[in-house]
């Protein structure tokens, strides 16, 4: 079966997922936080070489303020510190793609640490997007070639790539939505142009294996000419 080499993943319908059960909109980030760690395993057995997930985007600062602190907190401080360190028993590098520094400095830190301590791994590569947005990214992008006074008529598509954030990462061959909606949400503008689609309508929690070989097996199906 062709293995794609890197699948980007949004991680929708946590919040969804908790009210459903009556629990608060942060529970259902902490058990996406399991279902995540679960996916890592079934990439790298799986044999794909990148995986790079939405996890917080520039729009997700406008969320209730209780619920940002748990998630900061619980679920992407104190959750990264238990689960992240088998990533690096796993031979796995641990990449953000984004900006971290208007998180908590402990937040930042531990992000900051497990970056530090895989960044000589040679396994999977897994991207995390935080306060990510793909046209923030496109903005810091021509920002920085225009301080590099490349003249406009040599900028090509391989120097606007050079300048992204997923510089030297190769483009998703497929992109995974859970909950059912169909659209990107900003997602790797750039990177998607000929990603193929899959919108499964399980929410991310509840993201099964059965569910990630329904993935795999959909897009081997799939005829993929790039515009040709």
């Amino acid at each position: 079966m062709d293995i794609p080499q890197h699948i980007a993943f949004i991680l929708d319908g946590n919040r969804r997922w908790a009210k459903d059960r009556g629990l608060p909109a942060w529970q259902g980030h902490l058990k996406a936080l399991d279902t995540l760690d679960e996916l890592v395993y079934w990439c790298r057995e799986t044999g794909v070489k990148y995986l790079t997930v939405y996890a917080f985007s520039t729009e997700n600062w406008g969320r209730p303020e209780e619920e940002l602190g748990h998630l900061f907190g619980e679920v992407l401080t104190e959750g990264v510190t238990e689960k992240f360190p088998r990533l690096h028993e796993q031979n796995i590098r641990v990449n953000v793609l984004g900006r971290l520094d208007r998180f908590p400095p402990k937040m930042q830190t531990a992000i900051g640490d497990i970056i530090e301590k895989t960044k000589s791994n040679t396994g999977l590569v897994f991207n995390w997007c935080l306060d990510y947005g793909g046209r923030s990214e496109l903005v810091r992008a021509v920002q920085e070639i225009t301080r590099q006074q490349i003249p406009a008529d040599q900028i090509t598509e391989d120097i606007v790539s050079a300048h992204l954030y997923s510089a030297g990462v190769p483009d998703p061959d497929l992109v995974i939505r859970t909950s059912g909606e169909q659209r990107l949400s900003g997602f790797l503008l750039w990177q998607n142009a000929y990603a193929e689609l899959y919108f499964p309508k399980v929410y991310f929690p509840a993201f099964t294996k059965t569910d990630f070989d329904e993935a795999l097996t959909w897009y081997a199906g799939r005829d993929r000419r790039y515009g040709k």
